[in-house]
């Protein structure tokens, strides 16, 4: 067994990091580019999501091209925080730095419960994609929570090891699917569909719509995964290069082959008859297609790379989770047992397999329940999704507070306009999401309400956690948002 060594609690922020507590790696851009854009599942958001997008409006191409562009003013601000506050942590530490250690601890809080929701939603709908796999080459289904266990298990194995096994089974997995939902454009976008090109799909006069609020929260929701970049700072190289780059670039990535397949999917249904074929089964969109264009065949290798695809969205959400999870240790929130790491691997291997175990326990409560799979799927992704939109916003608030208390050279169009610009337009969403909760969530009002204020709860216990640690353990409070004491 290696051995893993440890440090006094009492230890300074540099003695922490410096030895014990810091994780290594070294991950180029690349490497983490696909390990993020791996989380973004680019496969099953295409092949299940942009044809709901498309139900609320033609525009849906030019609305990919606009959310790019807001999302990489937010990334403005984020990136800028990454040089200005060198310490790992992502979001915990950027809104600790913005808008004090309580929200800082409330923030982490919230972090962890969206992408744990995340990650759940991933194990359930992990299991049915391999469950209706197994359907489609007609062997014998099987309950959807064993496959669902079988990932689990893959993915606290994976993350128990050095991150780069990480990235390179990712970047195995995206290049795959990314090939995959090109391909299908490429041959759709050729043939012109059955109505031949349009020029409409790219019209911004198509987002002057009443469901416009609905198509951004939708459109922004694709777009998760980006941010992660911030947590592999200790695993990269030259992060104060790499971080910046690999966010702008799957910003990019994602908003050109977004808008892309979203017009090639369209062109599949004929421009004037995309709306209403979404309207009417937006499940059925993408399958139909790929039945028009390739045949019965073509459904079964997506099948198949979709069930890889939610694979490698569960391995990239587990390794941020326990990374999330180590942070917290070191700062001693949670116990510094689990802040060890591997003295091999350089990973957070106590946070993984804790990670893991806790998932495991929440895959045997959602088994034991009884609930309808589908609706646990969407329960899940419909908390992670507000969840997301709410830490973007506390974010950008926390970069405009953070650098107007701490003025520097980086331009104000980084630190107070972009970020502004960025959170009106998240905002916006997010708002959209408070009064329209039954668009992520099928349920009664109850039900809604009820996952409507988890998030928020969650801040409120982190806020109140912080004001207690300030009186009973002044040192641990003052290493919240792994900052130096």
């Amino acid at each position: 067994m290696n051995e893993v060594r440890t440090a006094p609690e009492s230890a300074d922020q540099s003695t922490a990091d410096a030895s014990p507590y810091k994780l290594r790696g070294r991950m180029g851009t690349i490497g983490l580019l696909f390990t993020v854009l791996a989380f973004t599942a680019p496969l099953g958001v295409v092949f299940g999501f942009i044809s709901v997008n498309i139900s609320f409006g033609i525009g849906v191409p030019i609305a990919f091209v606009g959310v790019a562009v807001l999302v990489g003013l937010f990334a403005l601000g984020f990136t800028a925080m990454t040089k200005a506050v060198p310490r790992p942590g992502a979001f915990y530490t950027y809104i600790r730095e913005g808008l004090g250690r309580p929200m800082g601890l409330g923030g982490s809080f919230l972090a962890l419960l969206t992408y744990g929701f995340n990650v759940t939603s991933l194990m359930v709908v992990a299991g049915i994609a391999v469950n209706n796999l197994l359907q489609a080459f007609s062997l014998v289904a099987t309950p959807w929570w064993l496959w669902s266990l079988v990932l689990l298990i893959a993915f606290g194995a994976l993350g128990y090891f050095n991150v780069e096994l990480s990235a390179r089974v990712l970047s195995v997995i995206l290049a795959v699917e990314v090939v995959a939902v090109l391909i299908f454009d490429v041959v759709v976008i050729a043939n012109g569909g059955p109505q031949g090109q349009s020029f409409e799909p790219w019209n911004p006069a198509n987002l002057i719509t009443p469901t416009l609020g609905v198509l951004l929260l939708f459109s922004i929701g694709v777009f998760n995964g980006f941010e992660a970049t911030a947590i592999y700072r200790d695993e990269v190289r030259d992060p104060a290069k790499t971080i910046p780059r690999a966010t702008y670039l799957a910003v990019i990535f994602l908003g050109v082959f977004y808008a892309i397949s979203a017009y090639a999917l369209i062109l599949s249904a004929g421009a004037s008859n995309a709306v209403a074929v979404a309207t009417e089964n937006p499940t059925a969109m993408m399958p139909d297609a790929l039945l028009a264009y390739f045949g019965m065949f073509a459904n079964q290798i997506i099948a198949i790379l979709l069930v890889t695809s939610f694979f490698a969205s569960g391995l990239s959400l587990q390794n941020i989770l326990s990374r999330y999870t180590h942070s917290l240790a070191v700062d001693g929130i949670f116990p510094k047992f689990i802040a060890a790491v591997h003295a091999r691997h350089g990973s957070p291997y106590r946070a993984t397999l804790t990670v893991s175990g806790l998932l495991l326990i929440v895959l045997a409560v959602l088994v034991i329940s009884g609930g309808d799979e589908n609706s646990l799927y969407a329960a899940a992704a419909g908390v992670a999704f507000y969840g997301m939109l709410l830490l973007l916003c506390l974010t950008a608030i926390a970069v405009i507070v953070y650098f107007r208390r701490n003025p520097s050279s980086v331009s104000a169009w980084r630190t107070l306009v972009a970020p502004a610009i960025a959170l009106l337009g998240i905002g916006f969403a997010l708002m959209t999401a408070t009064f329209n909760m039954g668009l992520l969530v099928v349920g009664d009002s109850l039900l809604l309400t009820v996952l409507l204020l988890i998030p928020y709860a969650v801040i409120v216990v982190g806020v109140i956690m912080a004001i207690v640690l300030r009186s009973s353990k002044p040192a641990t409070y003052e290493r919240i948002g792994r900052a130096v004491e």
